[in-house]
């Protein structure tokens, strides 16, 4: 076909529309459902995966993470995860002895609620983290203010703290907090420092925290059992190309220190940045399938309707396809003028089914704690299943126009 006889027919096609505004409108409304319920699953999903990432970055984009539970989201661990043998310091110090592919292993004790308290002033949410002085160079995360842990406290297991930014705010609302005394679990401590913002991980703020030497920290909470005290390893290997190695000296290190038979599988989780990723990705595609199937539905259905509304108008224009084969068209002008009336109808609603999910992408962003966003990628999709939906469910009534008998169809009435 040439480029003239497609512009003629897309002409023919915006004719046939504005004739008809009603009827075009409710098919466009069909296609339009679809193309937003493509748009919506796919800015949810992609909003989600960029979150999660996002999040996954700012724990650092070298970070290895080691405990006795098996990496998961959402899932509690099992009995059998919870009877594992615990991590130890001295796996720790084996790591960090051991492995060359590691530059730096933070060992952390977490307690979940602690009671701070200063003067009149009390908060009942923070974390407590036991930790060493490597935690910073680990993860990156520094003190604004004051010192952080180093060695002698830990060797004094001195009654040593710093405050996150929260914890400060609420404690201190109008005064330095270095070295003021406060107490925590009613054990008295000194603020040595304040950490720098480190903003939220998954909806919880990570400045609702208070630090101390992991010594001290086994002092006033030895044994206490889970969930009330986590301890887990994080590591740092030299570089990102050292991950991998590092995860296999890791592993190779720990299946020794804890006997674990050559066949059996590991009593331990190690994951990295990309193997939560993995993870997070297998969870959501369960749920990305779905939605994908709905779409595809609501697509199915639009496409239904701009078949029956191309077989109708096929139906009235009976006398004017037989004037234009008796005037010389042939079976593929009759074929491309239908089908491309049925692509320009889906596309319009297509496009305007994009409008829409951008404008409730946008809105879900700024009005509820979704995440939403929509590639590039995704709105060429859009345009192109909208015109995909036009010529599957446009071809037939095309193909049926294209087929008319030029006597029989002069004679309709």
């Amino acid at each position: 076909m040439r480029f003239d006889d497609v512009k003629e027919s897309a002409l023919m096609a915006f004719d046939t529309l504005r004739a008809n505004k009603l009827r075009s409108s409710l098919t466009i409304l069909g296609v339009s459902v679809g193309v937003v319920t493509v748009i919506f699953m796919v800015s949810i999903i992609q909003g989600l995966n960029r979150a999660f990432a996002g999040q996954i970055e700012s724990l650092g984009s070298n970070t290895i993470f080691l405990s006795k539970f098996a990496p998961s989201f959402g899932r509690p661990p099992g009995p059998e995860e919870i009877h594992r043998k615990d991590l130890t310091m001295d796996d720790a110090e084996a790591l960090r002895r051991e492995a060359s592919s590691i530059a730096g292993v933070s060992p952390i004790h977490r307690m979940i609620a602690a009671t701070a308290r200063y003067q009149d002033k009390q908060t009942d949410t923070p974390i407590l983290f036991g930790v060493t002085p490597y935690y910073e160079f680990v993860h990156s995360q520094y003190v604004a203010s004051g010192r952080f842990i180093n060695d002698i406290d830990m060797q004094d297991r001195s009654n040593v703290c710093i405050l996150g930014v929260d914890v400060m705010r609420a404690l201190f609302p109008y005064a330095d907090a270095v070295d003021r005394e406060i107490r925590i679990n009613g054990n008295p401590y000194r603020v040595i420092g304040v950490m720098e913002p480190l903003g939220n991980f998954f909806g919880q703020s990570r400045d609702n925290s208070i630090f101390m030497p992991i010594s001290t920290f086994d002092k006033y909470y030895p044994d206490r059992p889970f969930p009330e005290v986590v301890f887990f390893i994080i590591i740092r290997p030299h570089s990102r190309a050292h991950v991998k190695s590092a995860m296999d000296e890791m592993t190779d290190i720990l299946r020794r220190r804890r006997r674990v038979p050559p066949n059996a599988p590991n009593n331990f989780g190690i994951s990295s940045q990309d193997s939560l990723l993995d993870v997070y990705n297998q969870l959501t595609g369960a749920t990305a399938l779905v939605l994908t199937a709905i779409s595809f539905v609501a697509l199915m259905i639009g496409g239904i309707g701009v078949m029956n509304i191309m077989l109708v108008s096929v139906t009235e224009r009976t006398k004017e396809i037989g004037i234009r084969k008796a005037v010389g068209a042939t079976k593929l002008n009759i074929l491309s003028q239908f089908l491309i009336e049925a692509v320009v109808l889906t596309a319009i609603g297509g496009l305007a089914g994009l409008i829409v999910g951008e404008i409730a992408s946008l809105l879900m962003n700024k009005y509820s704690p979704l995440p939403a966003y929509v590639p590039l990628w995704a709105i060429a999709m859009g345009v192109g299943i909208s015109a995909l939906v036009g010529i599957v469910f446009g071809l037939w009534p095309a193909w049926k126009a294209a087929r008319l008998d030029p006597i029989e169809a002069l004679r309709w009435e």
